[in-house]
């Protein structure tokens, strides 16, 4: 189950041609970096318990963050493969940096692992930021202009004692 296209993994590429008598790498290629890749993205998503079945039905922007780390991924192989044929002095043609790319993949990764996606998969899930559990402001509670209700007197600014 990949999230993503050959052709959206390719137009990362522009110079690339595809289609063409002995295409290298070959689409079978690209197709298997989508789908290992895809794999990577289903197995760190299932161990966060997330439902992958029909999900772009049920959540189309859940599967369009998937879709873009699968894309990622599968372009910095596909960049690996194109750079390591150029050679190290060749023009990179405007191409996108697999090197960047990849990183790009791997920060998403450890965000999801992580669960910064959470709510965009369940949206019962907890959240990171308390404000919205407890809907309270951080910081003291005690008012600073009511001197004498102040719980803090030893440490006031400029008071001898």
């Amino acid at each position: 189950m990949s999230f993503t296209t050959i052709d959206a993994v390719a137009a990362h590429y522009p110079g690339f041609q595809r289609g063409v008598t002995n295409q290298n790498p070959a689409d079978t290629q690209i197709q298997t970096w989508i789908d290992n890749q895809a794999v990577r993205i289903t197995a760190l998503a299932t161990a966060r318990g997330f439902d992958l079945t029909s999900l772009a039905a049920a959540n189309p922007p859940a599967q369009a963050l998937l879709a873009l780390m699968n894309e990622n991924a599968a372009a910095a192989d596909l960049g690996d493969a194109l750079y390591s044929m150029l050679g190290p002095g060749a023009a990179t043609q405007g191409w996108a940096n697999p090197n960047t790319l990849r990183k790009s993949f791997e920060n998403m990764m450890t965000e999801l692992g992580q669960g910064a996606y959470d709510k965009l998969f369940v949206a019962a899930a907890r959240t990171g930021d308390v404000y919205p559990a407890f809907g309270g402001v951080a910081g003291q509670e005690t008012d600073p202009t009511g001197p004498e209700l102040d719980s803090n007197l030893a440490f006031r600014k400029n008071d001898v004692y």
